[in-house]
């Protein structure tokens, strides 16, 4: 009888229990919206979409869950018999599948607020959002700045299936980015603040060619270039490769504490 593969249990272990964080969090966020858009019902003003809040606010979240993959998950998993190895293969699809799961369940939550709030005519507003700004990029720090706070972004209205995957593209590279820095700084101590940089650059990356693919604000000297989507996204995937690749090794013979 083949025995089941350990790292597809971790990658179950680890899509619930971060999928279980990320329902609490999304569920937050829609209080905070019903919120949001009484107020914009009462003062006649204008509100971004609960599509267009997430998108932004999961950046952070996925961020802070990837640094805690790395602190406590693989001491978690290693000390139950788990490989590091297996540990690593299993968050890396479990991660996958908690991009998608939010990113579909934002666009879903979204839609149906927006369409029972007409059904009831009760419509407010709803605020433009392009998932960047005109900003100066003259500034290599602004630029990378704002690259965490404003990220590609395609509008659910237009495309959904681009838009949904944008949308899980951008906030999975959140969460190699802080899983990079947990992992640094769990192996290398205080030098793993290099990682941080690298963690910026990643981000930079990935915002830089889906913002050229997308037509969106960018820097000076890369406003003539034109990259097609696909193009794009194999760019970030071959981005993400590379820092996985530095986890893998930082993760392989890290000395974990249980």
């Amino acid at each position: 009888m083949n025995q089941p593969r350990i790292y597809l249990k971790v990658a179950t272990d680890m899509f619930v229990t971060q999928w279980v964080w990320a329902f609490k969090f999304l569920s937050v966020v829609f209080i905070i919206q019903i919120i949001k858009t009484v107020i914009a019902l009462l003062n006649g003003s204008e509100q971004s979409s609960y599509f267009d809040v997430t998108f932004v606010a999961s950046n952070i979240f996925m961020l802070v869950i990837g640094i805690i993959s790395a602190i406590a998950f693989l001491a978690h998993f290693v000390s139950n018999g788990v490989t590091r190895k297996d540990y690593f293969k299993g968050t890396l699809i479990g991660t996958v599948g908690v991009a998608l799961a939010i990113s579909v369940v934002s666009a879903i939550v979204s839609s149906l607020l927006e369409l029972i709030l007409k059904l009831v005519n009760l419509q407010p507003s709803i605020a433009p959002f392009n998932g960047n700004n005109s900003a100066d990029f003259d500034n290599l720090v602004a630029e990378l700045v704002y690259s965490v706070i404003f990220t590609p972004y395609v509008d659910l209205g237009s495309n959904w299936l681009l838009s949904i995957l944008v949308f899980a593209l951008n906030i999975f590279t959140y969460y190699v980015a802080g899983w990079l820095i947990g992992a640094a700084f769990s192996r290398l101590g205080l030098l793993g603040i290099v990682s941080i940089l690298i963690a910026f650059i990643l981000v930079y990356v990935e915002d830089l060619i889906l913002s050229i693919s997308l037509g969106l604000p960018v820097p000076s000297f890369a406003e003539s270039l034109d990259v097609p989507v696909i193009l794009s996204v194999i760019g970030v995937l071959v981005a993400l490769g590379i820092v996985c690749w530095i986890i893998r090794q930082l993760t392989k013979r890290m000395i974990v504490k249980y």
